[in-house]
């Protein structure tokens, strides 16, 4: 039991890519935010910037299709067997989401 509530609050967490598009690209775009800014004081402080936080390189759309498909994807996979169907519009949500990124992807800029 104590395993299945971590499991909740790990979907929890984890749930933007399940909720509406447009609410998902919000949070998205808040989350790069965060992660560019850390790049930039990384830049300024000549570290290695961190995978995903240069706003250079990084491609947006191409860490979203992965987050979801090594991460989200397999996770609420799982609690959806648990709650069967009670997951099955978020996975439809989560499937959708994906599939936007993904046509996006190779409109993504090309590292400098």
């Amino acid at each position: 039991r104590p395993q299945v509530l971590r499991n909740m609050v790990h979907c929890a967490d984890l749930s933007n890519p399940t909720k509406p598009l447009g609410l998902y690209r919000q949070w998205t775009e808040r989350i790069m935010e965060e992660f560019f800014r850390q790049g930039d004081r990384e830049r300024e402080r000549g570290m290695e910037i961190s995978p995903m936080c240069d706003k250079h390189s990084a491609s947006v759309e191409k860490s979203q299709v992965g987050f979801i498909d090594f991460v989200v994807q397999p996770l609420w996979e799982a609690w959806a067997e648990l709650v069967h169907p009670d997951a099955r519009e978020m996975l439809r949500a989560l499937h959708e989401n994906r599939e936007w990124f993904r046509l996006r992807a190779p409109l993504s800029p090309e590292p400098p």
